[in-house]
């Protein structure tokens, strides 16, 4: 199944106030960051390493904001938050393993928390550009009821920690840039 947004998974779109130029200016960044070494070698290929939320370049600024800002909206309330971060993903059908590994949740089990993607870049020459997003398991990987969220550019797509998801289909030999993010909140 393939949906736009439901309750679990909300939409929220900033490209009124993000600019290609900056979004093309964030994906030169984490390029540079992937090739100076700076990305998990123990995950996926080519997640960042670094919390891209503690940037000081102007669009990071606006990333955090409009993540926090996301969340708030999802809650229907300001929250005190304890930790927020973000990383990167770089991907391509070369970086690709058995998607059944990529199967998880961020929960810590540490109180409340949230989690957001954004798609920075989606290859041009993508086939099935539905299923190309991010996979959610709402009731697990093991059990009925997986969709594809359908991705949205300058969007926001806020979901709670605890929900088993991956990445979608990789289709191109073209990179695939993210921004992922999680907070955790009182």
């Amino acid at each position: 199944m393939i949906i736009d947004s439901n309750d679990l998974c909300r939409k929220y779109d900033y490209s009124s106030l993000i600019t290609q130029a900056e979004v093309d200016s964030s994906i030169d960044t984490i390029k540079s960051l992937i090739d100076n070494g700076h990305y998990f070698t123990n995950s996926p290929p080519y997640q960042t390493n670094q919390n891209l939320f503690q940037r000081q370049e102007p669009i990071w600024l606006k990333y955090r904001m409009t993540f926090l800002t996301s969340v708030f909206l999802y809650l229907g309330s300001e929250r005190r938050v304890s930790n927020m971060q973000a990383w990167s993903f770089m991907t391509n059908l070369s970086t690709v393993e058995d998607r059944d590994k990529y199967w998880h949740h961020h929960d810590k089990h540490s109180g409340q928390s949230m989690s957001g993607i954004m798609y920075l870049r989606i290859p041009d020459d993508v086939k099935d550009f539905d299923t190309c997003g991010t996979e959610i398991a709402p009731n697990g990987p093991e059990s009925d009821g997986k969709f594809f969220v359908k991705p949205s550019y300058l969007t926001w797509m806020i979901y709670p920690s605890t929900i088993w998801h991956r990445p979608g289909i990789v289709q191109s030999d073209q990179h695939r840039f993210i921004l992922a993010a999680d907070i955790d909140y009182e």
